[in-house]
């Protein structure tokens, strides 16, 4: 019985209480099978590399099971005694550490596992980095106030929260937003479009709703001004059934649905519900990844469950300026050695592809690509070039070039073309069909991975008329490709061409034509082309000049 008065030491857990103790230590080149065959919870493979039981099942349930399990470990993890601290365990796990090897001597006696420990704790409040009166804060207080009379815990979760705590933060005008619903996040959406307006529109397949045009007059937007489009999901965990396919998904709460995400700096969420406005929840340790300037994905099997994220990587890591870590480019390396994805759609691919050429620094993130050997999934037998090198930049500054003019150019199929110019045909050809191109796009790409002979004929051509009707003839792409792969004669002539000798035409119209005796039918385009030579080659510059070629025209037809 306790004693009025009396003092008694306070006893904290050390790591030892937290720690998994089924555990085995297999050598490094062990295969997945074998390592999996020990029973274990938590593999050792090194001084300070782990993996997973569930992650090892993962692997061989994708057919991976011959791969060494090393490869699919966690290297550099941190070491602790069995009495360190539960708070220092706690923390280096909400750094981000998925396992937390603990050792006695020289010998692991267990390891504690990131996922299995409650680690949300309650972060710092971010609500002033949201400006007073900023048609972003007004919205998400509006929906934080909707889930707490629905009885819904509500977070804003992604890039919003990523680029807010950016130092400094990005983004200050109005973004797209994610928000992620304990519960039913098309009651909620439904209920939110009520009080911010605009349409909306529900996924009740994926359990996601969206609005669009929401209204910020509110907030001192002129009446009626849309502020973005919200994203609402219930949150949920992933199974992928395969590699590359899509997930099956499950309700799960907010933390789980945090470490299904792609990187550590995506996985940050900030609360909405009136009493903790603006609280972070971090429990994977992004802000510190974030100020590190650092991708981090999440788990080792991440870009294989999901090789789009790879393509994810390069576009985060061009525009935000980070890097991988290290032993996120070994999951990359090994998701890129797999190569092979059937489950994975070359639509999704495809996708990809737009939104790296729709970044302001997209041959950065190409370059990236490729010094990855990426594009291995495109098609195994790709190869990097120099002329590649070369043609990301000018594919760029062509791109730039045609929007001061208002040029419209396809910039998904003009940085495609840079990357594949110098591919075996075959290759080229089976990375087009690999990325679901067909029809009309396909035939476009075709001709522009042809188009080396237009560029040496423009390089020689003197004369405009010949020039632009060897142009006119060609897809835009194609003419983009030319000007990549010709010499700086072609592309002065396809720059005139685009930005001048297209839009020549001839003074006299088609029934000017006619009325001077041209017969009706195929004739009149044959002499409206004619004069158009005429006009691009100088020779002719007035309508008086224009009607003594039509007569002249005639008289060669007739004779």
């Amino acid at each position: 019985m306790a004693k009025v008065g009396a003092v008694y030491p306070q006893v904290e857990p050390g790591a030892e209480a937290l720690m998994e103790r089924r555990l085995a230590v297999c050598p490094p080149r062990a295969t997945v099978a074998r390592a999996l065959a020990r029973g274990a919870e938590v593999l050792v493979t090194g001084p300070r590399a782990a993996v997973r039981r569930s992650e090892l099942a993962r692997a061989a349930g994708w057919g991976l099971g011959a791969l060494a399990a090393d490869e699919v470990a966690w290297r550099g993890l941190p070491v602790v005694g069995p009495r360190t601290a539960e708070i220092t365990v706690r923390r280096l796990v909400t750094q981000g550490a998925p396992l937390v090897l603990v050792r006695a001597g020289r010998r692991v006696v267990g390891a504690v596992d990131g996922e299995r420990i409650e680690v949300t704790p309650a972060g710092p409040s971010v609500a002033d980095r949201l400006e007073a009166g900023e048609a972003r804060a007004w919205l998400l207080r509006v929906a934080g106030k909707v889930g707490e009379g629905m009885g819904l815990p509500v977070f804003a979760v992604g890039g919003v929260v990523r680029d807010l705590l950016r130092d400094p933060p990005a983004g200050r005008r109005f973004a797209d937003l994610d928000l992620v619903v304990e519960g039913d996040a098309i009651a909620f959406a439904r209920r939110l479009a009520e009080e911010v307006g605009g349409h909306l529109t529900v996924h009740s397949g994926f359990g996601t709703a969206s609005i669009e045009g929401a209204l910020a007059s509110r907030v001192g937007e002129p009446s009626g001004s849309p502020i973005g489009r919200v994203d609402a999901a219930s949150s949920r965990r992933e199974r992928y059934e395969a590699p590359g396919a899509l997930p099956e998904v499950a309700p799960a709460p907010l933390a789980e649905d945090l470490r299904r995400r792609d990187f550590s700096v995506n996985a940050m969420a900030i609360s909405l519900a009136p009493s903790v406005f603006g609280r972070l929840v971090d429990p994977l340790g992004g802000l510190r990844d974030l100020g590190a300037r650092r991708l981090r994905v999440l788990h080792p099997l991440s870009f294989v469950e999901d090789p789009t994220r790879i393509f994810r990587a390069a576009r985060y890591a061009a525009r935000l300026r980070f890097s991988l870590d290290a032993d996120s480019l070994r999951a990359l390396r090994l998701a890129v050695k797999i190569a092979k994805y059937p489950a994975l759609s070359g639509q999704r691919l495809f996708a990809e592809l737009e939104l790296l050429a729709s970044e302001p620094e997209a041959q950065t993130a190409f370059k990236l690509l490729l010094r990855w050997k990426a594009l291995r999934l495109w098609n195994i037998g790709y190869r990097s070039a120099s002329g590649i090198a070369r043609r990301l930049p000018a594919a760029t500054r062509l791109l730039a070039w045609a929007r001061e003019r208002g040029i419209a150019v396809d910039a998904g199929e003009l940085y495609l073309v840079a990357l594949l110019a110098d591919q075996r045909p075959e290759v080229a050809s089976a990375a087009l069909h690999r990325l679901a191109v067909r029809g009309e796009p396909f035939a476009r790409l075709r001709a522009a991975l042809a188009a080396r002979p237009l560029a040496a004929s423009l390089e020689r051509e003197s004369r405009l008329s010949r020039a632009a009707d060897m142009a006119r003839t060609q897809p835009m792409t194609a003419l983009a490709a030319a000007w990549m792969l010709g010499g700086a004669r072609a592309r002065r002539r396809l720059e005139w061409f685009l930005s001048e000798g297209r839009a020549v035409r001839p003074l006299l119209a088609g029934e000017d034509v006619v009325a001077l005796g041209v017969p009706r039918g195929p004739r009149v385009g044959d002499c409206l082309a004619a004069l158009r030579r005429g006009r691009l080659d100088g020779a002719l510059v007035t309508v008086a000049q224009e009607r003594e070629f039509v007569k002249e025209y005639l008289s060669r037809k007739e004779a």
